[in-house]
C-alpha cells in the first residue's frame, strides 16, 4: 500500500465544552506557557494545531474491491475511532494512510500523534507508548490444504505465511509452531498472490482478513481451519507523550463503558468485540 503524500482530512466539530473535552481544557495552560506545538505530539501540541495527526496501517484492513478490481484496502474500523479520537479532543483529524510496517516508524520519527492500529507485543512496547486497547481479534490459519488442520501440531512441515507487520511486532513465528516453514510476506495482497499460487500452503490472518480473501476467492477452497492466537490493537504514541495518552485513554474507556466501542467494532468488523477491562 502506497504512502500517501498527503493526510486524508476527516471533519472535526468545534472545541466543545464538555467533560470530555477536560483533558484538551487543562494543556490550555502550557499553551499560554509557550510550549513546543509543531510537532512533539503533545495534547498541548495537538490542541494548537487543531488537528490530531493519526498514522493508519493496514494491520486490520480488509480488500475494499473484488478480486480482479483493484489491490487497494480500507481499514473503516481505526478511521472511525480515529475521528472519534480527534472529536472527544474537540479537534479536527487527518488520517494518514501507511505501508504495512511503516508506520511506528514514522510515528517515532514525529510524522504523526498516534498510530491506528498498534499490536500489543513485547516488542511494540519497548518502542512506543501504548494505550487503552480497542479491539481484539482471533489470529486464524486460512488454507486450501486437503489435509486436517485443527491445532498447531498440524501445521508441521507446511509453508506457512506471516505478514511482515505481524512479523515485526512479535518475532519471526508470531505463535506459528517451530516444526512449520515460515515465509514473510510484504502485505495482504501479496498473501493472497501467495496462496493461490500454492506458494504458501496457509497464511496466519486476523479473521476479518481471512474472511474477506476466503470471499473474493470462492474457487480457491480457502478456508478459515482454527484459531492460532488472539491480536489486541491499541493506539500507540511516543514516548513522553503522556497528557495525550491519558486523554485518550479517558476517551477509550468511556466507548468501552457506553457500548460505543462494541458498536463500531461489529458494524465495521462484523464481529462481537471479546470482553475487555478498561485501563
Amino acid at each position: 500500500m502506497p504512502h500517501l503524500r498527503s493526510p486524508i482530512p476527516l471533519p472535526g466539530r468545534a472545541f466543545r465544552l464538555s467533560r470530555r473535552c477536560l483533558p484538551a481544557l487543562i494543556a490550555l495552560p502550557l499553551l499560554a506557557r509557550g510550549a513546543k506545538a509543531a510537532g512533539d505530539g503533545s495534547l498541548a501540541g495537538v490542541v494548537e494545531r487543531g488537528r490530531l495527526r493519526v498514522l493508519n496501517g493496514p494491520t486490520m484492513a480488509v480488500p475494499a474491491e473484488a478480486r480482479g478490481a483493484g489491490r487497494r484496502v480500507h481499514d473503516s474500523f481505526n478511521a472511525a475511532i480515529a475521528q472519534r479520537l480527534a472529536e472527544e479532543l474537540g479537534v479536527g483529524c487527518d488520517l494518514v494512510v501507511m505501508p504495512p510496517t511503516g508506520t511506528l516508524p514514522a510515528l517515532i520519527r514525529g510524522e504523526g500523534d498516534v498510530a491506528l492500529p498498534a499490536l500489543l507485543s513485547p516488542r511494540n512496547a519497548s518502542r512506543v507508548l501504548l494505550a487503552q486497547p480497542h479491539a481484539i481479534m482471533d489470529a486464524v490459519i486460512l488454507s486450501a490444504s486437503p489435509r486436517r488442520l485443527r491445532g498447531p501440531e498440524s501445521l508441521a512441515g507446511l509453508r506457512v505465511g506471516l505478514l511482515a507487520s505481524h512479523a515485526q511486532a512479535f518475532g519471526d513465528d508470531a505463535g506459528i509452531p517451530a516444526a512449520a516453514l515460515v515465509s514473510r510476506v510484504p502485505d495482504l495482497s501479496a498473501m493472497e498472490d501467495a496462496l493461490l499460487a500454492e506458494e504458501v500452503e496457509a497464511a496466519l490472518l486476523p479473521t476479518p482478513q481471512a474472511r474477506a480473501l476466503a470471499a473474493r476467492n470462492p474457487g480457491a477452497g480457502l478456508s478459515p481451519r482454527f484459531t492460532l492466537r488472539t491480536f489486541t490493537y491499541a493506539p500507540a504514541l511516543r514516548f513522553g507523550a503522556h497528557d495525550l495518552l491519558r486523554a485518550i485513554n479517558a476517551s477509550l474507556a468511556e466507548m468501552l463503558h457506553d457500548g460505543e466501542l462494541a458498536a463500531l467494532f461489529r458494524r465495521e468488523t462484523g464481529l462481537p468485540l471479546p470482553p475487555m477491562a478498561p485501563l
